[in-house]
């Protein structure tokens, strides 16, 4: 073969008289099967014809080129080796940089045969990840294939066909030859498909076979000498030729050379026209100034974010890729302003910018239309333009052009497939690294369509809603209470930029409002849905719809995709808008059970829920912004006026509002039994609070109506308020006892013992909550009825009376409390005898009374609440210091307590466990540790190792013996098993282990 390069074959320049070249022509060979010398310059040669040297540049005058040949070893007699098409498209590159330094920019057009021209696109690929390479990409113009192979067949694969194509030259190929042959082919066919959008740079010729090459036939059909692309960019033509002497010709005069000289010289000519325009300048769409709506707030943290973005370097393997800035965010979140705003900011650093309106494909069309319109004077014009051809010669020229772009795609909302009105931006994207792309969109799709995370856009900052209402009510914060009634507005919009801009001009188109703000929170309130409903000032917000109806699409997009999603976010509506857990749901409790709970049943499954359905609603519902994912948390969590809409939605429908609170109720019902009975600490139970304060209020809501009788679902209100009575939460479950006691009045009349029960609860809610006067009068009605109805002697009056007693004696009411609690233990003593748990309850109030009174003398030395009185005294006594008289008094209190109650009585061991420490305070060590032996003994015997008091009753034992010496002896009481622990008794466990500890680190 002839030395391996480039090698010029005709030059411009040395024409008499010489003419600058104007562009540069490349022609690549494919395999050299017989091994011939000068396989090159054969390959287009007829009758010593190199008719890419003798008839071809003639055919381009007037314009001139430089025509060269590239030469590279294709021999496959030398083995696989030659099949390595990405060296040979590594070597092309660096010899056209090294021939074209002086013009790297100069056009330039390729011609290749057969698989030369699968190392020709490699190339082209290449170059695009090589920065050094990067003129070679952008001037390439025009690719003429003759006999090329892109791709399968009709009947063969592309392995097929490259195999028929060695087959011409070698009768029987070795195997490692190809296979090495159809990897590398596949595999720079997998690159080109990675990288189609180099060729919207290009025009494309395939010239394919007409005629067949002996027995083998037909080696490259038309099918598959074609790329695919689209509209009038890419051209097929038969030759009346088989796959050897397709390119080959002896006169410019035969009927087939002039088919391809004539073709070739009119796409160059195209192809010239098209690379200047790429150069042209071009005005930004739409003409007029795209700025941010004048009372706009500026987020710059935000708009630094997609800055970041777009100056970010590629990774390693991403070069020459878009970069994409997805900005989502729910409808109304400012998400068009921010673009706008990063427009106004770095303007100046693009050659154009173009706003494209993408809500559905019919409107990407239309500016598309009007953007090709712009660019008409520097692009081939279309006679008859479709939407398919204009966005062609768009992205074309997008792909051709030189400097920078920014395009912005507005309102892409609908990018699922399923989407009624979805746009598949992927066929609308440009090609060019020099182009950077926004998109907005409400669906969180366009995350996963960022180059490198996207901006997720939410609500504004207090002081940015602050701002923003002002500007648009035109109203100067000059006094406090202004600021102070503003952050009330701003809060109650959930900081929701397109409501607190609408909210801001209402009260500005309202003048009694903007003398009297306050006024607008009650309005809002009351008329929340038509305020919500207003359609924006399209000029001072640029928004085209309300924020009602950017949410009604979303939800109607949300329910096409699976209706129970849609089903889901109405069921949401029911419970608190923040910190929705999975947990709730009690889909993670493991369970033989195959009933469909309510609020499966109200989503529509006739099954039950898996959790990883559960968690499907919710990831569509994060793809609309309906929803978002608090990730430190754990949960979700609906933007407030989100969440009001999809109750308020609902209004004029009372049976499904009915239908899904239940739903939502026995959700939460369901759940606070199951972290009951778990014995869950007080952050789990804190955790649902808000859930139920707001499924309560929904409840009002849902009982307003007069004729509400549904009085079986106040059994579920009635045991919220116990739960938020057993962790303290009196104001809480004084709202859920009042309605349940206002509605079973009402349904059941006021003696129902029900009603009864339910008075009942309130009152002792409100003697908790101090409200002693109220609570008193409800006690009393309470007794009044029950002693009516049931009797003096019966168990609920008794209960009663105890219950007025109680919040007698709170009220200072002494001697009343006194009287009725007398009246309780006597009846109590009748009825239950003297040793029953209650009539000891009755006797111990009773002596508490007496105490408050000064009356202890009434009760006797052995009253249990006198025995207690010196119990406490003794106490006082020995953190007083005086031991002496502690230690006499605790004796005298354990000695009654063994008289009275027993050894073995729980009260008789703390009495014991107290003596003992003050004995060990006065240094009695000997009489501490057997005392306190025995109460270990005790403990361990009625409790169990396991129980607090044990382990705490051990810790003593041990310390006492330390204090003794008898450090060994202490050690062993601490090495009580405690595997088997429940979570009561970590801390207890912990101390424990923390005093084992130091005694193993004490000094013997």
């Amino acid at each position: 073969m002839a030395q391996a390069g480039l090698h010029v074959i005709y030059e411009s320049a040395s024409d008499d008289p010489p003419h600058i070249a104007e562009l540069d022509i490349v022609a690549v060979h494919g395999l050299n099967f017989k091994n011939s010398d000068d396989h090159a310059r054969k390959t287009w040669t007829m009758s010593d014809k190199l008719w890419l040297k003798d008839f071809l540049p003639g055919a381009l005058l007037p314009k001139h080129a430089r025509v060269m040949l590239f030469e590279y070893n294709s021999s496959p007699a030398i083995g696989a080796t030659a099949i390595n098409l990405s060296g040979h498209a590594n070597n092309l590159l660096q010899w056209l940089k090294l021939k074209r330094k002086n013009d790297p920019q100069r056009p330039l057009v390729f011609i290749c045969h057969s698989l030369g021209g699968l190392i020709v696109k490699e190339a082209l690929v290449a170059a695009t990840l090589d920065v050094t390479y990067k003129s070679t990409v952008e001037a390439a113009c025009l690719l003429v294939f003759f006999a090329t192979p892109h791709q399968g067949g009709n009947y063969a694969s592309l392995g097929d066909i490259v195999a028929k194509i060695v087959r011409m030259g070698m009768s029987k190929p070795r195997n490692d030859l190809l296979d090495a042959l159809k990897t590398n082919s596949d595999q720079a066919m997998q690159r080109f498909e990675q990288a189609r959008h180099l060729f919207e740079r290009c025009l494309v010729v395939n010239f394919y076979e007409g005629d067949s090459y002996g027995k083998i036939g037909l080696i490259v059909d038309k099918k598959s000498a074609t790329l695919n692309l689209p509209g009038t960019r890419e051209k097929q033509i038969a030759m009346h030729a088989d796959h050897s002497t397709i390119c080959k010709f002896d006169s410019p005069d035969t009927l087939v050379c002039e088919l391809v000289l004539g073709t070739i010289a009119d796409e160059v000519e195209r192809a010239l026209a098209m690379s200047r325009s790429a150069t042209s300048p071009v005005s930004s769409y739409p003409l007029s100034l795209m700025t941010p709506v004048k009372t706009f707030v500026q987020r710059p943290s935000l708009r630094d974010s997609i800055r970041n973005q777009f100056t970010k370097p590629l990774e390693a393997g991403r070069h020459g890729e878009v970069k994409k800035v997805g900005v989502w965010g729910m409808g109304g979140a400012g998400k068009s302003q921010l673009a706008l705003s990063y427009i106004q900011r770095y303007r100046t650093e693009y050659d154009a910018t173009f706003w494209i309106q993408a809500d559905q494909t019919a409107s990407v069309d239309r500016d598309f239309l009007a953007i090709y319109r712009l660019l008409v004077e520097t692009t081939q014009p279309l006679s008859d333009p479709n939407p398919e051809d204009v966005k062609r010669e768009v992205l074309g020229w997008f792909a051709r052009a030189s400097g920078k772009y920014l395009v912005i795609f507005d309102g892409a909302d609908s990018l699922h497939q399923t989407d009624k009105d979805f746009v598949d931006l992927s066929e609308y994207c440009p090609g060019s690294p020099n182009t950077h792309v926004i998109i907005t969109s409400r669906s969180s799709i366009a995350k996963s369509m960022s180059t490198f995370g996207g901006v997720s856009v939410k609500e504004l900052e207090e002081s940015q809603s602050v701002e923003l209402f002002l500007a648009c009510a035109e109203i100067q914060p000059e006094r406090e209470e202004v600021l102070t009634v503003t952050k009330l507005i701003v809060h109650e919009l959930g900081y929701l930029a397109l409501a607190v801009s609408m909210a801001g001009k209402y009260v500005s188109q309202t003048p009694r409002l903007s003398s009297d703000l306050s006024a607008y929170l009650d309005e809002f309130r009351n008329r929340q849905r038509d305020l919500l409903s207003e359609t924006p000032d399209k000029l001072t917000a640029r928004y085209h719809h309300s924020v009602m109806t950017v949410w009604e699409t979303s939800y109607d997009a949300v329910s096409k995709r699976l209706p129970e999603a849609g089903r889901f976010l109405t069921l949401l509506s029911f419970i608190h808008y923040d910190d929705i857990f999975l947990e709730i749901f009690g889909l993670d409790i493991v369970s033989d059970s195959t009933s469909v709970a309510p609020w499966m049943s109200v989503l529509g499954y006739q099954r039950k829920l898996e959790l990883h359905e559960l968690e499907k609603c919710f990831r569509i519902l994060e793809n609309y912004s309906l929803c978002q994912r608090n990730t430190m948390q754990g949960s979700y969590s609906i933007h407030r006026l989100v969440h009001g809409w999809g109750y308020d939605r609902l209004r004029s429908d009372g049976d499904e509002v009915e239908c899904f609170w239940y739903a939502a109720s026995q959700l939460l019902d369901d759940y606070i039994k199951t972290i009951s009975d778990r014995q869950d600490g007080p952050e789990t139970k804190l955790r649902i609070v808000p859930h139920l304060t707001d499924n309560i209020h929904s409840f009002k809501n849902v009982s307003r109506v007069s004729d509400w009788n549904k009085v079986d679902w106040l059994e579920t209100i009635e045991r919220f308020g116990i739960f938020f009575s057993e962790i303290g939460r009196w104001n809480d479950a004084a709202v859920s006892q009042r309605e349940v006691f206002e509605k079973r009045q009402r349904i059941l009349g006021d003696e129902h013992l029900s009603t009864i029960s339910a008075m009942n609860n309130l009152g002792s809610t409100l003697s908790n909550q101090g409200k002693l006067d109220e609570a008193a009068s409800m006690r009393t009605d309470v007794l009044e009825i029950r002693r009516r109805i049931l009797g003096d002697k019966h168990p609920s009056t008794i209960t009663a009376m105890n219950n007025l007693a109680a919040t007698l004696s709170d009220q200072g009411k002494l001697d009343e409390a006194a009287s009725m609690r007398t009246d309780v233990l006597e009846m109590r003593r009748r009825i239950l005898g003297d040793e029953h748990p209650s009539t000891i309850t009755a006797m111990n109030n009773l002596g508490s009374t007496l105490r408050d009174q000064g009356k202890l003398e009434i009760l006797g030395d052995e009253h249990p609440s006198t025995i207690t009185a010196m119990n406490n005294l003794g106490s006082t006594l020995r953190d007083q210091g005086k031991l002496d008289e502690a230690a006499s008094m605790q004796k005298e209190v354990l000695e009654k307590m063994h008289r009275i109650l027993g050894d073995e009585h729980l009260s008789t061991i703390t009495a014991m466990n107290n003596l003992a420490a003050t004995l060990s305070d006065q240094g009695k060590l000997d009489e501490a540790a057997s005392m306190r032996t025995d109460v270990l003994d005790i403990r361990r015997r009625i409790l169990g190792n396991k129980h607090p008091d044990t382990i705490a009753a051990i810790s003593n034992l041990a310390i006492t013996l330390r204090d003794q010496g008898k450090l060994g002896e202490a050690i062993g009481p601490l090495d009580v098993s405690t595997t088997k622990r429940q979570p009561f008794r970590k801390r207890a466990t912990v101390k424990l282990q923390k005093v084992r500890d130091s005694f193993r680190c004490s000094p013997s």
